[in-house]
């Protein structure tokens, strides 16, 4: 893994090997702008939240700059990830010294880019960057809106925020960052066409500049941006005065299963991804003091589902307005997709699935999904790959889903308000929707060209021709693919949590080779009395009260939940070692106003029972 230094707010770097990135002054290297703020709404700015914008800024400006290097699978541990090691200015220094703060920061932005952070924060020297000088184009204070939403401009955002002005009748405030001025034209493009159409008292727009100066890109899987994004909406929300905002994004894009076996890890982005966006709301909590909800809309829909929502807003006419490609460098005035990313591949799809292909030609892309040749580079295989993907998925049984596709389990005990099992049968639907969407376009595309199909006039190289000659689509899974799939399989028959707790040792060990110590320890240890008692007696295991648990480990209750979600996270491996869909509550409940308790479907076995099977793996 190579390592990275980025000292931020400095002119000079301390050694060769250090990168220097600023958001102002004569070493000015990253570009900070958000327009159209009204007055009211920058008096109302913390200086907690220029801190905030200024870390987004340089976490998604280096990423852009630091190569990954190659992305063949045997060389994904050495080349792919990266070590990012920021030493970063701020004017609150207490908060972002806060350990349960940056452990949140380092948590979600590990999880969310594939890559290892460490932040060194201090003290900004005075005077530091005037917080007006980020804003431009101050206008008059407006009228509250009921939202606050981001839009990127492509199909997903666009249908939320229609849905919402004329569906669900709400004002919006939408917040759209960009890195080129081709994008800020298409936001401000579809954001022209709403208020022609009657909707300039309901709606406001503030875009965000965020991006390198003087630098080209390196890397362009840009991993954080939706860090960067979520920062930025968290602000203007906040300067609103609300503790809450919303992503509009499918379900199925939202969970991202990587295309085939190479596409692994930080690969398959992880913009939405529901455990993403409880880490960010957990931040966001932490450095403001007050619960902050980051609220998906489009989570339970597919892409078709979302591009219809276009349509039933009476806006089909504003589709081929919308751009989903992320490679605006390569488009023209009348070509915005280049066709052949995994993002046009699945826009694409979409269109096609809820019958607007008349709304958006096919010569708006570079590269016709069905029809054109794609033999250059791994334009043909990456499509392949999107076909074989839910090909797959079609064919998949409920009791299959989570051991053909295990990616699923790290995100089953995200969703509030719904159980493991819930969000599995939900998620399990919604992809089983999406893969017959994609069924039924080709399908229906073989019998549009069954005639040049039979006569081989389309290029052998097409999807279409591909899918047609081959039979079957698939792509070849990993050498020991059934070997692990039977071996999760056989676990799946062990459906209770067993554990065991050592006193001696102070340890709580489970099945698989996981074990819990130290703080993790004494938490289970604080319940585990109430919960053999009731065991003994045959009765319902008491909740011991947030404040007693919190006396007892002679920690804030603050102290306490964080490290109860400590606990939880250390556990999560067990989703794929015992083939137990784990959310919260299966070791640990948590009822409101009651208090915590084992759960008491789980099991205690001796210490004996445990090792005798099981290697030792110690976590903190």
């Amino acid at each position: 893994m190579k390592q990275h230094l980025i000292e931020c707010g400095v002119t000079a770097p301390s050694s060769e090997e250090a990168m220097v990135m600023n958001v102002h002054g004569p070493a000015k290297n990253v570009n900070l702008r958000i327009d159209y703020i009204s007055r009211t709404m920058l008096s109302n700015l913390p200086d907690l939240l220029i801190d905030l914008l200024e870390v987004a800024a340089y976490v998604y400006c280096a990423d852009q700059r630091l190569a990954r290097g190659s992305d063949q699978l045997s060389k994904f541990g050495e080349s792919w990830r990266r070590s990012l090691r920021f030493k970063i200015p701020v004017r609150d220094l207490a908060v972002w010294q806060d350990p349960d703060v940056q452990e949140a920061l380092i948590d979600t932005l590990g999880f969310l880019s594939d890559d290892s952070y460490s932040f060194e924060f201090r003290q900004a020297e005075t005077p530091v960057q005037p917080k007006e000088l980020y804003f431009h184009d101050l206008i008059d204070p407006a009228d509250e809106h009921d939202e606050v939403a981001l839009f990127s401009g492509g199909v997903d955002s666009f249908a939320g925020a229609v849905t919402d002005l004329v569906a669900n009748n709400r004002s919006l405030t939408l917040v759209g960052h960009y890195s080129s001025t081709k994008v800020r034209s298409v936001q401000e493009g579809l954001i022209a066409e709403l208020t022609r159409r009657g909707f300039d008292r309901r709606l406001s727009y503030i875009p965000v500049w965020v991006s390198n100066e003087g630098v080209r890109a390196r890397e362009y899987t840009q991993r954080t941006r939706s860090f960067l994004f979520a920062c930025l909406g968290l602000v203007v929300a906040r300067m609103s005065g609300k503790d809450r905002f919303s992503f509009y994004e499918n379900g199925v894009v939202s969970i991202n299963l990587p295309l085939a076996g190479d596409v692994v890890g930080g690969r398959a982005t992880r913009t939405t991804h529901p455990k993403v966006l409880r880490g960010l709301e957990q931040l966001f909590s932490l450095i403001q003091d007050r619960e902050i909800r980051i609220q998906t809309p489009l989570q339970w829909l597919t892409k078709k589902e979302v591009t219809a929502k276009i349509a039933s807003a009476g806006m089909a006419d504003l589709l081929d307005q919308t751009v989903s490609c992320t490679r605006p460098r390569k488009w023209t005035e009348s070509q915005k997709h280049c066709g052949v990313c995994s993002q046009c591949i699945d826009r694409r799809f979409g269109v096609l699935a809820a019958g607007l292909a008349d709304q958006e030609p096919s010569d708006r892309y570079m590269q016709d999904l069905l029809l054109d040749d794609r033999s250059s580079g791994d334009d043909l295989r990456m499509a392949l790959a999107y076909v074989s993907l839910f090909k797959k998925i079609a064919a998949t049984s409920k009791e299959r889903f989570l051991v053909d596709f295990p990616e699923i389990v790290s995100a089953v005990g995200h969703f509030p308000g719904l159980t493991a099992s819930e969000a599995g049968d939900r998620l399990y639907d919604l992809f089983q929707r999406h893969a017959r969407s994609v069924e039924d376009v080709i399908s229906s595309a073989v019998r549009e060209h069954g005639t040049a199909l039979y006569r081989n006039e389309l290029p052998a190289a097409s999807l279409l021709a591909a899918c047609y000659n081959r039979g079957h689509v698939e792509i070849s899974p990993p050498s020991n693919y059934d070997t692990d799939a039977k071996a999760f399989m056989d676990r799946l028959s062990v459906q209770t949590l067993e554990f065991a707790f050592d006193d001696e040792q102070e340890r709580v060990h489970f099945q698989g080779g996981l074990t819990l110590e130290g703080a993790n320890f004494k938490i289970v240890a604080a319940l585990i009395e109430a919960f053999r008692s009731a065991k003994k007696r045959q009765t319902e295991v008491p909740f011991l009260p947030a404040p007693d648990l919190a006396d007892q480990l002679s920690i804030s209750e603050q102290s306490m939940r964080q490290q109860l979600r400590r606990l939880r996270e250390a556990i999560e491996s067990l989703n794929v070692t015992m083939g137990i869909p784990m959310d919260q509550d299966t070791f640990i409940q948590t009822r409101e106003r009651a208090g915590y308790r084992l759960n008491p479907l789980c099991r205690e076995i001796a210490v004996a029972d445990i090792l005798a099977v099981s290697p030792i793996a110690h976590t903190p």
